[in-house]
């Protein structure tokens, strides 16, 4: 069952990319990243004697990407530490007291790192940098660890998807509520106006 979250969460996220965003550049480059993401998943590499998927990579350099469009290099930096350290602590958490989550690990760890991402910027593309170069840099330092103590993990796989695929859809829909608030204030100004 592992990667239903990721998969119905792209999808959607590619729908309302394409369907829905005005034609432009950011629009192609969206759908195309989303595209590359769910192609990627199938495929790894084999690093330092550990198994990491191309969708790390991928998300790395996506994260990147939108850190240094957004000019807020600092606060993108680090918000994707905050973010790596905060998703690192909450599977080191689940992997010494499985018990402890009452809730489904993907909407406790989605809801975290959605609210973790809002809180550090309100700028939406800032939190996609930060949420997608934060779980990159957690993955790789969760292997990291475990690696130490002997102990055999994959970075990127269907599991950990599952938890970043929700918390991208749950960014989005917080920007089509804003902007759904928006309008509905702004025709309600209007109609104000008019009587």
């Amino acid at each position: 069952m592992d990667g239903f979250f990721f998969y119905w969460s792209a999808w959607i996220s590619w729908i309302l990319v394409t369907f829905f965003m005005r034609h432009s550049l950011a629009r192609t480059l969206f759908g195309f990243a989303i595209l590359l993401t769910i192609s990627l998943t199938g495929f790894s590499v084999d690093f330092a004697g550990r198994r990491i998927f191309a969708v790390v990579f991928l998300l790395a350099v996506i994260g990147f990407l939108f850190i240094f469009a957004s000019k807020r290099v600092g606060r993108g930096t680090f918000g994707s530490i905050c973010i790596s350290i905060g998703y690192t602590g909450m599977l080191l958490w689940e992997l010494t007291n499985p018990v402890a989550l009452l809730v489904p690990r993907v909407l406790t760890f989605s809801l975290i790192l959605f609210l973790l991402a809002v809180y550090l910027t309100r700028n939406f593309y800032l939190q996609l940098g930060i949420i997608c170069l934060g779980f990159a840099i957690g993955e790789v330092i969760y292997i990291v660890i475990l690696s130490i103590y002997g102990l055999d993990q994959e970075a990127g796989s269907f599991k950990a998807l599952d938890v970043l695929g929700t918390v991208l859809l749950l960014l989005i829909l917080a920007k089509l509520m804003a902007k759904l608030k928006n309008y509905l204030r702004n025709r309600s100004n209007w109609n104000a106006r008019r009587t």
